[in-house]
């Protein structure tokens, strides 16, 4: 691993980070399918998904571990080390919330209602669709390095935040319908059950809210 992620920075001051943050999705994507086998009750593949995140969530931890231990003294970057660490810090971010909700989903049988489930998923593919467009936005990374961080390609990169801030909004305001349909079902579901899922919403929400505060971590960046 050592070697490895020191050809990465010889490579690329971004090689690293983006390393990473493919680990950060491998994580991530499977957050979707812990919650397609809560609605099908089906514990025993809740629990081998949870994981597989667990496992993928680690492993973002080594590699992030690792490049805190290498990047401080041993290798030159033409980028400032504090906003390469900086961006590691907030993408790792996304991948602790998305093991947080594969954790949660394991401390009690939650019930997953029909009537909650359309808003829930609407709500689930924003917060995908949000943490994707920052992926695509760390894959272009090398590319800013190559333009020397301006021209068209800083322009392209800036855009891709903007769209990803409106894309964040948009989650946000599904998981507001979300959870004005939940407090709807407090009978049906139990004030404890009504809190446990109010705080599953949040933990998924902040995939997408890592996935925007990344972003603008970069903007900052560029901005400089």
């Amino acid at each position: 691993m050592r070697r490895t992620i020191f050809e990465l920075f010889a490579k690329s001051p971004f090689g690293p980070l983006q390393d990473h943050m493919r680990k950060v999705m491998d994580c991530v994507r499977l957050v979707p399918s812990l919650f397609e086998a809560l609605e099908q009750g089906d514990n025993t593949r809740l629990k081998e998904i949870s994981e597989k995140v667990d496992k993928a969530e680690f492993e973002a931890d080594e590699i992030k571990n690792q490049i805190r231990s290498d990047l401080p003294s041993t290798i030159f970057t033409p980028v400032d080390r504090g906003d390469l660490l900086d961006i590691l810090r907030f993408q790792d971010r996304i991948s602790d919330a998305a093991e947080d909700v594969a954790v949660l989903l394991n401390m009690k049988d939650l019930p997953f209602p029909d009537e909650l489930a359309a808003y829930f998923w609407r709500f689930m593919e924003q917060v995908m669709i949000t943490v994707e467009q920052y992926a695509k936005i760390s894959e272009e990374l090398d590319e800013l390095m190559e333009a020397s961080f301006g021209g068209a390609e800083a322009g392209k990169v800036m855009e891709m935040i903007t769209v990803l801030g409106e894309m964040e909004h948009e989650t946000d305001r599904k998981q507001q319908e979300l959870l004005k349909k939940l407090l709807t079902m407090e009978e049906e579901l139990g004030a404890l059950n009504i809190v446990l899922w109010m705080r599953v919403f949040q933990l998924a929400g902040d995939i997408a809210n890592g996935a925007e505060r990344t972003g603008n971590r970069v903007r900052l960046f560029l901005s400089k």
